[in-house]
């Protein structure tokens, strides 16, 4: 046991120092016999590890180990064999090869087998067999055969052959796998970066469409707004008063309306009403004519300043009617000399 501690300490200390991974390794042997057929042996077991290091571009795992086998007894009381009856400490070198995407994989092994009972009988020591991972786990059937007398001889009679089942736990990761796994980080931070940046531009895009919304909002509230204000304005607008008697002049109550009716009536669609009181002096057959007369005048003026075609200018002649005041004096008679014009909008 001296033999097996001192090389598992090698292993594990190789293992830590290279950061390779290391299997632990255990199983049973049902089958143990000689070159010569009579020769058989008793079942047996075996404990070890490997330390294994990993190609990166191949599915090829290689590496050494060290594996304790329990004594050889039995066998033909007249053949060397049966004097054996001693532990066997094989250490070799291993390959492992994948095989159809890690569906099992072959191994390999080549090196020397020791005993703890003669130096002399140590010798050749081989094995071929497959193995299936599940996960960490290994699983191998092997058929491993080893010299027994020093001999070396591949056909010598002092030779065991073995068929076994090793059962194994790697630790550490496989470089491959750690690679792969290096690939599929890089890859998803690449991924997360473009998502991260798909995000941004996303609300970057939900920003200025909020900020054009809240713009279009605060516009047509503007809009409306302005519009409410026009339509207030030309509501009952006085834009004639104190004409003169029978006369069609007048003092424009507002200077700025002939030239701001224009620009304010731009965008609307409807109906500018010019309506034109006397007051009550006269008959009202005259009275109607002459505010006729003078609302015709007034509409001809805002037709002469309006270029907004959508907007139909009709005019109309109420006479001595809707009077401001009850025309007692000379001031409130002309006072109810006015043209009014009220815009409907459609």
């Amino acid at each position: 046991m001296k033999k097996l501690s001192i090389m598992l300490a090698a292993i594990v200390i190789s293992g830590v120092t290279y950061g390779a991974q290391l299997e632990l390794k255990g199983g049973f042997e049902p089958w143990r016999e000689g070159n010569n057929s009579y020769s058989n042996f008793d079942q047996g077991g075996s404990l070890g590890a490997e330390l294994l290091f990993n190609a990166e571009d191949s599915p090829f795992d290689y590496g050494f180990g060290v594996e304790w086998k329990s004594k050889f007894s039995g066998g033909d009381g007249n053949n060397t064999l049966a004097e054996t009856e001693a532990n066997a400490f094989p250490v070799y070198l291993t390959g492992k090869y994948g095989i159809s995407d890690d569906l099992f994989y072959l191994v390999g092994r080549t090196g020397w087998s020791m005993y703890d009972n003669s130096s002399t009988k140590d010798g050749f020591y081989g094995a071929a067999g497959i193995g299936k991972e599940f996960g960490n786990f290994t699983l191998e059937a092997l058929y491993e055969t080893m010299d027994l007398s020093g001999s070396s001889n591949m056909y010598s009679g002092n030779r065991a052959n073995l068929a076994s089942i090793k059962f194994g736990y790697r630790f550490g990761e496989n470089k491959r796998d750690m690679i792969s796994r290096e690939k599929e980080m890089a890859i998803k931070a690449e991924y997360d970066k473009q998502q991260a940046e798909i995000k941004r531009l996303e609300a970057e895009k939900n920003r200025i469409a909020k900020e054009k919304q809240l713009a279009e909002k605060n516009r047509m509230a503007q809009e409306k707004k302005a519009r409410e204000l026009i339509l207030e304005k030309y509501s009952s607008l006085i834009v004639a008063e104190n004409y003169a008697t029978n006369e069609l002049s007048f003092e424009n109550s507002s200077d700025l309306f002939f030239k701001n009716i224009d620009r304010d009536l731009a965008k609307e669609s409807g109906v500018l009403k010019v309506t034109s009181y006397t007051d009550s002096s006269g008959s009202k057959e005259y009275n109607k004519k002459l505010s006729q007369e003078r609302a015709d005048k007034v509409a001809d003026q805002i037709k002469a300043n309006l270029t907004n075609e959508n907007i139909e200018v009709i005019s109309e002649g109420l006479g001595e009617t809707n009077f401001l005041n009850d025309n007692a004096t000379f001031e409130k008679r002309k006072a109810n000399r006015r043209t009014e014009i009220n815009f409907m909008a459609k």
